[in-house]
């Protein structure tokens, strides 16, 4: 363990060291570019313009950078740090080509994105829309193409492609994260966002393995519930107040990384389901709670990972899968049934790309059709839309964070799909964690400069209505509910929103011990929209 300890202290030495030996070595910009493979592995049968692509780019580039261009397989830090370097990426979607850039100043770890899409637009100029969009952003060129502004008026009321990375255009906000925040262009939207109240607790002394909230117990009002691998800590929020309910222990020896409250038996009490590994192996448990009853154990040692899911037009269904290799999970989700004697198992399979795993994604019915898409993160944390016919249709230019990584086994934070606006359209609400940790450290992820943020599609892509401030220290899991609107008002929908940020600690008691709390924030919202104040 000493040995262990001692190499780890060693690698956050270095990783603290060196970009300040990077920017200790920093003396001007090199102007030349190298780019790198196209990246054709969702193109299908556009796949063939990996080469041609990359020249394309090259090639329009080169005369707004102004420096030699270079060609090169694959990235090698210490021999391109002093160049821009540029990724692409080639996606074929219902809408059309999707092409995206992630490109890095020198010295700098920290990219860029851009995005076009050619569907009206022919690939040539989308291209052209594109590297317009990086000559501003990259090397400071004014914004002088007759070409840019007439393509822009062609797709206008579509996507602005303009933008480099239209639903990620926030980032760079600083706070507290005590405050729904939405940006002037938001004027512009059928949709306004009141915070009606604001809640945040004292450091609770738990380090989350997963969070949600519900009313359990079906008394009116919200339980906040925490789990770690020990323990499930149940609270109850009443007038802006967290109290302790209970503190419940859990089997031995489980890892705990999702945990879920439905009421599908339909008894007025919320099931709360427990989704964690044994021995690399997949451990479920379901559980019922309340003050008048105490614990109730519904199921144990069910051999499947658990989620509730909704499908728009049924309602609530328990989804499962089976484990795979080292804690990972096997292709195919499960439509699960509760059998009489207490055992919990697999019928037919969803209809999904077998890519998606249970944790992934959101069933959500975007476009009002009565027909749901399939909202998911990839391996990448990559925001990605399917069709009902499972098409793809979006694929985000660059990830959203995720939880922090152990030992190469992760499962991403919860996506939530609600309507704001009652317009029967779902809109999509998602965590956005800054990745901290070093690339040498590829068994280890850790966080920063979390966001919530509230997503609506719009034809073909995402933009986003509203966002949290940043959390410094991450978000480690989220919820929203949503309420019925009070009478007489002009509010389409009320919500909550519950934030669990990790407590900013030491980092040898946070990182390589272990320690550290936990922060609660929750946010009371309402969504009004234009033609409800219009009304009034």
């Amino acid at each position: 363990m000493y040995h262990s300890l001692k190499k780890n202290l060693v690698i956050l030495f270095l990783f603290f060291l060196l970009p300040m030996a990077a920017n200790a070595e920093q003396v001007t910009e090199d102007s030349s570019v190298v780019f790198y493979p196209t990246d054709v592995t969702e193109a299908e049968d556009m796949a063939y313009l990996r080469d041609s692509l990359r020249l394309m780019l090259a090639s329009r580039l080169a005369s707004v950078a102004g420096g030699e261009v270079r060609l090169e397989q694959k990235m090698s830090k210490e021999r391109d740090l002093t160049f821009y370097r540029v990724k692409s990426r080639l996606v074929s979607t219902a809408n059309g080509l999707e092409i995206s850039v992630e490109a890095f100043r020198p010295y700098d770890d920290k990219p860029m994105y851009f995005q076009s899409v050619a569907g009206r637009l022919g690939l040539i100029d989308a291209l052209d829309m594109l590297v317009a969009d990086m000559g501003q952003s990259l090397f400071s060129m004014p914004d002088s193409s007759e070409t840019k502004t007439e393509l822009a008026e062609q797709v206008a009321g579509e996507i602005d492609l303009s933008t480099s990375h239209p639903d990620k255009i926030f980032k760079v906000r600083k706070g507290l994260g005590l405050s729904i925040e939405q940006d002037d262009f938001i004027a512009q939207m059928a949709i306004e966002v009141r915070t009606t109240e604001r809640f945040k607790s004292e450091v609770l002394p738990v380090r989350s393995k997963g969070m949600t909230a519900g009313d359990i117990d079906g008394d009116s009002r919200d339980e906040v519930l925490i789990a770690t691998n020990r323990k499930l800590y149940i609270y109850q929020l009443d007038d802006l107040q967290i109290q302790h309910l209970e503190t419940i222990s859990l089997p031995g020896n489980i890892n705990v990384h999702a945990l879920n409250v439905a009421d599908l038996n339909k008894n007025g009490l919320m099931e709360i389901y427990i989704s964690s590994t044994r021995d690399n192996e997949p451990r479920s448990f379901v559980l019922e709670w309340s003050v008048a009853t105490g614990v109730e154990w519904l199921y144990e040692n069910v051999y499947w990972y658990l989620r509730p899911v909704n499908i728009p037009g049924e309602g609530m269904v328990l989804a499962g899968q089976k484990g795979g290799v080292a804690g990972g999970t096997q292709p195919g989700i499960y439509r699960m049934l509760f059998e009489s004697d207490e055992k919990i198992t697999g019928n037919e399979t969803f209809y999904m790309p077998e890519s998606i795993n249970l944790f992934d994604f959101v069933f959500a019915d975007l476009d009002g059709d009565k027909l749901p898409e399939i909202v998911t993160l990839d391996k990448k944390e990559q925001l990605k839309v399917y069709n009902s016919a499972l098409k793809l249709l979006y694929t985000s230019p660059s990830g959203f964070g995720g939880r922090e990584l152990s030992d190469g086994v992760t499962f991403p934070i919860r996506l939530v799909a609600t309507d704001f606006d009652n317009d029967g359209k779902e809109d999509i609400l998602v965590v956005d964690n800054e990745l901290s940790s070093p690339k040498i450290l590829n068994k280890t992820k850790w966080y920063r400069n979390g966001q919530v943020r509230g997503l609506v599609w719009d034809v073909d892509t995402f933009m986003e209505m509203w966002s949290t401030n940043l959390f410094p220290s991450s978000v480690a899991d989220f919820q929203f509910l949503s309420y019925p609107s009070p009478a007489g008002t002009d509010i389409d929908m009320r919500g909550r929103l519950f934030v669990l940020e990790p407590e900013t600690s030491d980092l040898l008691k946070q990182v390589l011990l272990g320690g550290g709390g936990s922060r609660l924030f929750v946010y009371g919202m309402d969504f009004v929209t234009k033609h409800n104040k219009e009304a009034e």
